[in-house]
């Protein structure tokens, strides 16, 4: 009877020990049922984990300020965004979009009724949706132009009123989350081009 007994454990114990087994997640990780296993990527398996360390980080490159613009280079863009009583101009015979870095350099020009003016000289950041304020200038300083102090990049989808750059660069500098090429932004900028309500950040 005692032999019985121990015979009877071990096969219990031999079943459980195949459940066990049988049950195991590892043996889940390739599924059989799909005939197609052997021939998907890692992605179509859900085996694929990105490794970000091999990102290239962006790296703006060295911005020469330009000249001051000629007056006839400067055409008035239609803003909604911009405080009662000011216009804004753009120098559209220097517009340069860097092929590394994709930012977009411009100078801007804004005028009041009254008749005051200052320029400012920018660079447009498409992908991130920022700009930057690289240099100041105004025809009566001396020197005309004045460099930013620690110019930094800055959000241009701020809320709040007067937010004229949000506009400037999803209506006019800024394709989908990608800089215009100068032509385009030309072209837009002289009504050559209509914005596309698609791809507006509004």
């Amino acid at each position: 009877m005692q032999i019985q007994y121990i015979r009877l454990f071990r096969f219990l114990h031999a079943i459980a020990l195949t459940a066990t087994v049988c049950l195991s997640p590892s043996l889940f990780a390739r599924d059989d049922a799909d005939p197609y296993y052997e021939y998907r990527d890692e992605v179509g398996r859900g085996e694929f984990s990105y490794d970000d360390s091999e990102d290239i980080p962006w790296i703006e490159n060295e911005t020469e300020v330009l000249a001051l613009p000629d007056p006839d280079d400067l055409t008035e863009v239609k803003l909604h965004q911009l405080p009662p009583g000011m216009s804004l101009s753009v120098d559209k015979s220097r517009i340069t979009v860097n092929p590394d870095d994709k930012v977009v350099r411009v100078w801007l020009w804004v005028r009041s009724s009254a008749g005051a003016e200052n320029g400012s000289f920018e660079g447009f950041r498409c992908d991130t949706f920022e700009y930057k304020v690289y240099a100041y200038g105004n025809h009566e300083r001396t020197p005309p132009v004045t460099k930013a102090k620690n110019p930094r990049w800055l959000l241009a989808n701020r809320k709040g009123r007067n937010n004229y750059r949000q506009e400037l660069m999803g209506d006019y500098f800024c394709g989908y989350r990608q800089s215009r090429s100068a032509r385009e932004i030309a072209g837009y900028l002289t009504g050559e081009f209509q914005p596309d309500p698609v791809f507006e950040y509004h």
